[in-house]
């Protein structure tokens, strides 16, 4: 008498996958697409489905954030993909929930945030003129050479709601203190290593998305997911900054003692903060950019004051 034939069970890392499914009854996204695209980049990627098989709670954990941030994993539109990534060399490599520039982007779009933004990269040979946050930059070059020369900075441009622009500029060297704080870059291998210029386009828009005028639950997850969990170095930066307290830093100086170019840039600096109501943006930039401590002082003793105003309504419909 012949036997039934028994029924082929899933996969481990098929199980887990559909595990997950209870995850995205709250998300937009639709699971049983989101699925067949999770299992068509493990399918495609031999070293991906190996990590998986050995690691499976970082394909469950990677699952949960692909419905947490509301990517889809669509390759088409290149927003979130699921990587294998080692955060240092002594340990195993995990899956990981990447999210591209480009989805960084989307999510203020979906959210309501900006209409649009697009970031850049500008180079020695480009002519490039900064006309502060809130004016288009003049940026002239030939995107189809080949030799514009090494890489200058970076910048991000977003149109509100409102219809007026937010411009946000990253110099190379700000870049590259995000790169270092890095440990998979410290190690010699990691995203930095194999897609420098994404990962800096990353770094503009993750500063430039800290100002745009809404409260975004779903951006503040997506940057902890890539900063915290991906190790690609912003929080931690962040985190080099010891609390400012009255005890760290001396009393604000006199206006006349402080140069007339510190004294703009905190106008500015301040000016922009209230009318995007983002001073705690405006915190973390004064504390990277002043490095003396008692300009950093009357900086900080200019922003509280600022934040002790009532907002004015116009800066509130925006």
């Amino acid at each position: 008498m012949n036997q039934a034939p028994q029924a082929v069970q899933p996969a481990q890392w098929h199980q887990i996958i559909e595990s997950s499914k209870d995850k995205f009854n709250s998300s937009s996204l639709d699971f049983k697409q989101e699925q067949i695209f999770a299992t068509q980049q493990l399918m495609n990627n031999s070293y991906l489905l190996d990590v998986a098989k050995k690691n499976l709670s970082s394909l469950r954990l990677a699952m949960y954030n692909v419905a947490a941030v509301g990517l889809t994993l669509n390759p088409n539109q290149g927003l979130a993909f699921l990587v294998p990534r080692r955060l240092r060399r002594n340990e195993d490599a995990k899956v990981m929930l990447d999210i591209s520039y480009r989805g960084l982007i989307a999510i203020g779009v979906e959210t309501g945030a900006i209409r649009w933004a697009k970031a850049e990269l500008v180079y020695e040979k480009d002519q490039f003129s900064y006309k502060g946050p809130a004016e288009k930059p003049d940026h002239v070059c030939d995107p189809f050479s080949t030799d514009r020369g090494s890489i200058r900075g970076g910048y991000c441009i977003a149109e509100l709601p409102s219809g007026g622009v937010l411009v946000e500029a990253m110099s190379k060297a700000d870049m590259d203190k995000v790169r270092d704080v890095s440990e998979a870059f410290k190690k010699g291998f990691g995203p930095w290593v194999d897609w420098a210029e994404q990962m800096m386009l990353k770094s503009i828009v993750k500063r430039a998305s800290k100002w745009w005028p809404i409260s975004n639950p779903r951006m503040a997850q997506a940057l902890r997911i890539l900063n915290e969990e991906n190790g690609e170095g912003l929080a931690i930066l962040a985190n080099q900054h010891k609390p400012v307290t009255p005890s760290a830093l001396p009393a604000p100086p006199p206006r006349e003692e402080l140069s007339a170019q510190l004294l703009n840039t905190v106008k500015n600096l301040v000016d922009r903060a209230k009318n995007q109501n983002a001073f705690e943006a405006c915190k973390e930039v004064m504390m990277e950019r002043i490095k003396d401590p008692s300009e950093l002082a009357y900086a900080l003793d200019e922003l509280d004051k600022a934040k002790a105003q009532p907002v004015p309504s116009a800066a509130v419909n925006q």
